[in-house]
């Protein structure tokens, strides 16, 4: 009977608690001006467009900016993750709109599973930060 209190008490408590272990991957869906579905912007078609959707967004017009690791050469370098910052990966772009900590940020980014969302992403493999 006792055994069986302490495990009823210790699911209770578990179900209680917040599961912190792992960041959950809730999928919001962003809509640009001038999108097709599920996302790409017309003016981005044919191409890996996560860059290209970054400076449409950001309303920058230098099309150099449609590669993703051009990002981690304009504006001003920034020592790490902060809300309003971008983060560059090689092969991809997004807009930092929130700094978990632990190595993880809350990112927006265009082409992120063929549409536009924010999720939470690892900052590991990130080779530049820039204020834009």
């Amino acid at each position: 009977m006792r055994s069986s209190l302490a495990a009823l008490a210790l699911a209770l408590v578990l179900a209680a608690s917040p599961a912190h272990a792992r960041p959950h991957h809730h999928r919001h869906h962003h809509r640009a001006a001038n999108v097709n579905e599920p996302g790409q912007p017309s003016a981005c078609a044919g191409i890996q467009w996560c860059g290209c959707w970054l400076r449409l967004h950001l309303g920058i017009g230098d099309a150099r900016l449609n590669l993703a690791r051009a990002w981690a050469s304009i504006g001003e370098a920034v020592r790490g993750p902060a809300a309003g910052v971008v983060a560059v990966w090689p092969h991809h772009v997004g807009l930092i709109t929130e700094n978990l900590g632990g190595g993880l940020i809350r990112l927006l980014s265009g082409n992120d599973g063929n549409a536009v969302r924010e999720r939470v992403r690892s900052t590991r493999g990130i080779i530049a930060y820039r204020k834009v």
